[in-house]
């Protein structure tokens, strides 16, 4: 089961990884003699979550996998931000702060014009001029953290949520294909 077949205006509006919290725990307890692998990333909050998830129903989550996006991120993050002058979020909160400033009117142009309101559109806008960044991505994201600060940063977040988890249960991959060597996923 996919956990995206919500809409896009409720994953805005709400903090990262809500969607999980919400779903996750009503399909166990729908299936409840069934086990489960949960497969998340490193990017927000996937392995936190399934990781209390795991506490909750640990007869049912056999396993989880973390694709690790992160030391990716943290790789490239010097190099994304010689690339450009500004970041995507620091040119979208100055577009909505020039927004504000105008009466709702982002242009400047004619501020007797309607603006559209209560659209996805401006719901999303909205949202992301407010979205949150977990601290340890913005670290990732920082080219004046050093690489193997954010990878120890990283491999040391791993570490603490499998410390409290049966041995074996969370895994970590950078590659779809590492996932074929997994015996719970090719023992028949």
């Amino acid at each position: 089961m996919h956990l995206r077949a919500i809409s896009t205006g409720d994953l805005i509006r709400r903090k990262p990884g809500q969607h999980k919290l919400d779903t996750i725990p009503q399909i166990l307890q729908d299936f409840p003699n069934r086990k489960f692998i949960l497969v998340g990333d490193s990017g927000e909050r996937d392995p936190e979550i399934y990781q209390h998830l795991y506490k909750q129903y640990p007869n049912q989550i056999i396993k989880i996998f973390i694709h690790d996006v992160t030391s990716e991120r943290a790789r490239h993050a010097d190099q994304r931000e010689s690339e450009r002058s500004d970041s995507y979020y620091n040119n979208l909160r100055k577009f909505l702060a020039r927004d504000q400033q105008n009466g709702g009117n982002a242009n400047g142009s004619n501020p007797l014009l309607p603006r559209r309101s209560g659209t996805t559109t401006s719901t999303m806008f909205d949202a992301l001029g407010e979205t949150e960044i977990p601290d340890d991505e913005k670290v990732m994201m920082d080219p004046a953290v050093p690489l193997k600060t954010k990878l120890d940063m990283f491999n040391e977040r791993m570490d603490n949520l499998s410390a409290e988890l049966p041995e074996g249960v969370m895994s970590v991959f950078t590659l779809a294909s590492q996932l074929r060597t997994v015996s719970i996923l090719t023992s028949g």
